[in-house]
């Protein structure tokens, strides 16, 4: 398990099968008022947010197989979920959540500013793929990441702690 120093009580561990639900409750937690606001029932944006789920669950374990997955823990009960691939050229942030409830209390922030702590450690970039209406690109742009591309619908984001030569 990683504590993060000077952080209070927030930890991670690897994700175990265990997890599956909690996972899954996180993922809907996250997703849903858009299909409310077209009117879906709570039944229809269940059964498309499982549908959803596991075509995200394959995606990652098809694009990034080394990646690890982890638990966010505060208060050593599970809040967030962190999937990160670290490669020879990169650090890849593939996803970070947390429940609704634990938003905007900086864990986010002590989060990623560890995993940049890391990257500056091994003179790698951290990036990230985000979809561009997402909250969390403000925080990231505050971390100091910046939009190396953009398509219709996502930023690729990076953080780089030193300028390139």
């Amino acid at each position: 398990m990683t504590e993060f120093a000077n952080q209070g009580s927030i930890a991670l561990r690897p994700a175990s099968k265990a997890d599956k639900e909690f996972f899954l409750q996180l993922y809907q937690s996250s997703r849903g008022d858009d299909l409310r606001g077209l009117g879906w029932d709570e039944d229809r944006i269940r059964e498309f947010l499982e549908m959803q789920y596991a075509a995200y669950g394959n995606f990652y374990r098809n694009d990034f197989p080394n990646s690890s997955d982890e638990v966010v823990l505060g208060d050593a009960k599970p809040i967030g979920r962190l999937i990160i691939d670290r490669r020879a050229d990169e650090i890849r942030l593939v996803d970070i959540a947390l429940l609704p409830a634990h938003q905007n209390r900086g864990f986010g922030s002590q989060i990623v500013c560890g995993l940049q702590a890391e990257a500056a450690t091994q003179h790698k970039p951290l990036r990230l793929h985000i979809i561009r209406f997402n909250r969390a690109v403000g925080l990231f742009e505050r971390l100091g990441f910046v939009r190396a591309s953009e398509t219709g619908t996502h930023f690729q984001m990076e953080w780089l702690s030193e300028a390139p030569p």
